[in-house]
């Protein structure tokens, strides 16, 4: 019988393979060389992340006049008409509480919307006074009003009955 060079490197790698599957099983490379040990290392303490800066009212007051996702935003119109002398057709539409800046967002009897701080006037004198999560608190001249969010219900029960299938006897 005659070996050709394929049928010679077939049968070597095989019998490596072989020897090395019989080595690892009786246990051969399951030995754990550490390191020597070092002496160890002092570590830095991590200090907390760095608190963002305050911004004044007035650096705020930039974000409602021009806006970077709209760049022909125009600012709140502001009319020198002096309106009633009451929060009658004024709405409290939304209310924004971020840290120490509080905002209410307001709709006008003109479907105007108004976006308004505390400590800002209303052009009929209502100064805006406190801002909670549903409401806000105005005083004019000795006199304080709170608007309300609208508390959104669901519709009342249906009293028609519901539908029912006629009984079918199976077949």
């Amino acid at each position: 019988m005659k070996f050709d060079t394929l049928s010679l490197t077939l049968g070597a790698a095989t019998a490596l393979l072989a020897a090395a599957a019989v080595s690892l099983s009786m246990g051969a490379g399951q030995d754990i060389d550490w390191l020597p040990a070092s002496a160890a290392r002092e570590t830095a303490v991590a200090a907390g992340p760095a608190a963002l800066p305050a911004l004044s009212a007035q650096a705020l007051t930039l974000t409602w006049q021009q806006s970077m996702f709209s760049p022909d935003r125009k600012p709140d119109l502001v009319s020198g008409k002096a309106q009633a002398s009451s929060l009658d057709g004024i709405s409290l539409s939304g209310v924004i509480v971020d840290g120490s800046s509080r905002w209410v967002l307001l709709q006008l009897p003109q479907k105007r919307r108004l976006k308004l701080a505390v400590g800002s006037t209303l052009d009929n004198g209502w100064t805006l006074d406190s801002v909670t999560p549903q409401s806000a608190t105005f005083s004019h001249q000795g006199q304080t009003r709170e608007l309300r969010l609208p508390l959104l219900r669901l519709p009342p029960p249906s009293q028609v009955p519901p539908i029912t299938l006629p009984h079918v006897p199976t077949p």
